[in-house]
C-alpha cells in the first residue's frame, strides 16, 4: 500500500510540475501599427513572425517581425476585402488567410493564398451555406490546415482541409473555439469565453489546459514551435510570447505526461 502511494504522490507532482509555467508571459511588444489596429493572424516562418491586421489590403496590413517586434517586412493581401479577413497560417512557402464574402444572407468563406510577397495564388471556397457562421481561423500542422466551421447555434467544427481544399475531417470541439487560432502537436489554442485562452485536443476534443488571457483579452493566437503567442484586443494592441510549459498531455488523464519543455 506504501508503494502505491508513493506512486500516485508522485503522479501528482508531476502533473503539477508539468503545469507551473501554464500562461506565463516571457515577452510583450506594441503590434505594428496598422489601418484598424486589429490584428486577428498570427504565423511563423522559421525565426519570424507574421502578424496580420483584419482588413488587409493595405501595404502595411500583413508585417513580418522579429520575435522580438523589430519589422522584416511589410505587405498587404490585394485580394481580400476590407475589414472581412481572418486568421493566418504559413505553411513553410505560402501564407494562408479565411476571407469573408457576404452575399445578402450567404456568407462565403474563401481560404486564400498568397506568397510571402503579397502576391494571391489561389484559394478554395470552404463554406457557403445560410445556417454558417463565419470562419475566423485557419492554422498549419505541418501537412494540413485546420478551420473552424461554425453552425448556428452549435459548438464550433473543426476541420481538416488540404491545401488544394480536400475536406479530410471534421468534429464538434468545446464551445470554448472564438478567435483565430494556433495549431500545436495535435492540439488547437484560441482564446474562449471568459477571456481565457484554451487548449483543445483533435484526438478527443477536449480542453488539456486553459489561462487567463494575457492583456484580459484574445483576438488570435500562434505557435513557433515552443511558445505560444497571443495579439490582445486592447488599443493599442500588444503582442505576447507565453509559456505553456507542456509538450503534450494525453487527454482525459490527469498525471499522464508524455514530455515538457526543457
Amino acid at each position: 500500500m506504501e508503494k502505491v502511494i508513493r506512486v500516485v504522490t508522485l503522479t501528482a507532482l508531476l502533473a503539477s510540475a508539468a503545469y507551473a509555467g501554464m500562461g506565463q508571459i516571457l515577452a510583450s511588444w506594441p503590434a505594428p501599427a496598422s489601418t484598424f489596429n486589429r490584428v486577428n493572424g498570427i504565423a511563423f516562418e522559421g525565426e519570424y513572425i507574421w502578424v496580420k491586421d483584419r482588413a488587409c489590403e493595405g501595404s502595411r496590413s500583413v508585417v513580418k517581425c522579429t520575435k522580438s517586434g523589430s519589422i522584416v517586412k511589410e505587405i498587404g493581401f490585394t485580394e481580400n476585402g476590407w475589414n472581412d479577413s481572418y486568421g493566418l497560417a504559413f505553411d513553410g512557402v505560402y501564407l494562408w488567410t479565411v476571407l469573408h464574402q457576404p452575399f445578402g444572407p450567404v456568407i462565403y468563406d474563401n481560404y486564400d493564398k498568397y506568397t510571402t510577397t503579397g502576391s494571391y495564388v489561389n484559394g478554395f471556397l470552404a463554406h457557403m451555406r445560410i445556417q454558417f457562421d463565419p470562419s475566423n481561423s485557419v492554422s498549419w500542422d505541418g501537412q494540413y490546415l485546420w478551420t473552424d466551421g461554425r453552425r448556428k447555434g452549435q459548438p464550433v467544427r473543426a476541420e481538416k482541409y488540404t491545401t488544394a481544399g480536400s475536406l479530410l475531417g471534421s468534429f464538434d470541439m468545446p464551445q470554448t473555439w472564438s478567435t483565430a487560432a494556433g495549431y500545436y502537436n495535435r492540439q488547437i489554442w484560441a482564446g474562449g469565453p471568459g477571456n481565457y485562452v484554451y487548449g483543445m485536443s483533435t484526438l478527443g476534443a477536449s480542453v488539456v489546459a486553459s489561462f487567463p488571457a494575457p492583456g484580459g483579452s484574445c483576438r488570435a493566437v500562434g505557435f513557433d514551435g515552443e511558445y505560444l503567442w497571443t495579439a490582445d484586443a486592447n488599443t493599442p494592441q500588444y503582442i505576447y510570447k507565453v509559456d505553456i510549459d507542456v509538450v503534450d498531455v494525453e487527454p482525459g488523464s490527469f498525471g499522464k505526461i508524455k514530455g515538457m519543455f526543457r
